[in-house]
This record gives structure tokens, C-alpha cells and sequence, in this order.
């Protein structure tokens, strides 16, 4: 029987409790046997500006998922120079599990848009399955756009596997802010996370 994994791949620049809580809930409603982080080390859609280091990120992600044997963390992305493709990691991933993982990929509703513009999505789609996360009330957006770059099937596919997460109101970029201007992100991140930003100095 194959593995059932959740990739939940990201900057995590830092890591906060929305994605802890993302990924439990993918855990749970989906019967995944383990969720695996995996830091991007150049992300295509996103600018590199306060961008803490690839060791610092992983360091902040291990921290964070310490103590739960179904969380993992994976540095794939971060040993390969250029931009962090989805489409090389799951690739790269499968051959490591010789065929024994089914990919579950876990994606936000906001992402939707920027599918089309993924590298090989469309092979992608057919190595992994992409599940959509999105907050209480949220519509799945259009999928129009998709039809672009993937076939009926696969369009239909990621209209059904679609879950709600709890609402909570973090982000990676609100943190950063707080950490700038001095004020507390206690309860927004894992402690152990937040003693590495205060010990390492980052986000100033």
C-alpha cells in the first residue's frame, strides 16, 4: 500500500501556527500518513527581499515540527541552485520512494491563479495530486484559467479535493513586520521558533 504523504511547500519565512494547523488539518481530513515541509530556496513567485537564510528557515521549520512523528521537514529545494520547482522535487521525490508515496499537494485557493504559470504543471498534476485549502466562506475561485494547462480530468479533480482550514489570521509577513518594529509574535509562532529569530537576529 503506498504511502500517503502531504508536501506543504513554502518560504516558511517564518514558519507560523496557520501552516502547523494547516497541515494537521490535511492530516486529518485526508488520512495522510506523514506532511512534509519543504522550504523553498528561491521561490518563482515570490521576491527574495527579507528572505531569512535557507539554514536559518530550515532550522526555524525542524524547531517547529519537533515532538509530532508525523510532521517531517525536507532540504531538497534547498541543495539546488536556480528557482525551487514543484514539478523537480515531487519528480526527485518519487524516485527516492521508488513509486511507495502518493503525493497529496497541498495548495492555498489564492494560489489557483498562479497555476497556469508553474513549470510543467500540467506534468505535475499527473505525478501528484493537488488538494486545495481555503478559509471558512472563501469561494474556490475561477478555474477557467486552468484549462490552459491541464486536461478536464485533472481540473475536475482539484474542484473536488478541496477542504476548509480553521480561520486563523497569521502571516509570515505581519511577523516579520512585528519582529521590525519591536513588538511580540508570542502565540503567532512555535517558541522555539521564536527564540531562533531573537538568537539569530533576523528580521531586523
Amino acid at each position: 500500500m503506498a504511502t500517503r504523504i502531504g508536501l506543504l511547500g513554502g518560504s516558511f519565512n517564518p514558519i507560523h501556527l496557520g501552516h502547523l494547523v494547516l497541515a494537521e488539518t490535511a492530516r486529518e481530513r485526508l488520512g495522510l500518513d506523514r506532511v512534509v515541509f519543504v522550504p523553498n530556496r528561491q521561490p518563482p513567485h515570490k521576491p527574495m527581499a527579507e528572505m531569512a537564510s535557507a539554514a536559518d528557515r530550515l532550522r526555524m521549520v525542524e524547531a517547529a515540527i519537533e515532538g509530532n512523528p508525523a510532521f517531517g521537514a525536507c532540504d531538497i529545494e534547498l541543495h539546488r541552485d536556480g528557482p525551487s520547482y514543484s514539478f523537480d522535487t515531487v519528480r526527485e521525490l518519487l524516485a527516492r520512494s521508488e513509486g511507495t508515496w502518493d503525493i497529496q499537494f497541498l495548495i492555498g485557493a489564492d494560489s489557483l491563479a498562479e497555476l497556469p504559470t508553474w513549470y510543467h504543471v500540467d506534468e505535475l498534476a499527473r505525478l501528484c495530486r493537488f488538494v486545495v485549502f481555503s478559509r471558512p466562506g472563501d469561494a474556490l475561485g475561477d478555474l477557467t484559467p486552468l484549462h490552459a494547462v491541464l486536461d478536464e480530468r485533472q481540473i475536475e479533480a482539484i474542484a473536488a479535493r478541496r477542504f476548509e482550514m480553521p480561520l486563523i489570521g497569521v502571516s509570515s509577513t505581519d511577523i516579520r513586520r512585528r519582529v521590525r518594529e519591536g513588538r511580540s509574535i508570542r502565540y503567532l509562532v512555535p517558541e522555539a521558533v521564536q527564540r531562533i529569530i531573537e538568537e539569530r537576529g533576523l528580521y531586523p
